[in-house]
């Protein structure tokens, strides 16, 4: 990423995971960084002020936990209606 493709992302009106309204200026919406553990939330936020490797990065390692950690949640059978 470099910084043109941040200040977008940071401008961007709506979250590109879960398609909720965010916060300008954030890389997720306040839901998804709620979910994340707080050492991931900091470089999410206020991403213009970070640097492109820092933010890139975080979003990164934010995809991974979701994808893992919500994957393994689903495959033990948690989320299922019964």
């Amino acid at each position: 990423m470099d910084k043109d493709q941040l200040v977008a992302l940071a401008r961007r009106a709506r979250c590109p995971r879960c398609d909720l309204n965010k916060t300008v200026g954030a890389a997720l919406c306040r839901t998804c960084r709620s979910k994340l553990p707080a050492q991931m939330r900091a470089a999410l936020e206020a991403n213009t002020r970070h640097d492109s490797f820092t933010v890139n990065r975080a979003l990164r390692a934010a995809a991974n936990y979701f994808n893992v950690h919500f994957q393994s949640i689903r495959n033990f059978g948690g989320g299922k209606k019964r």
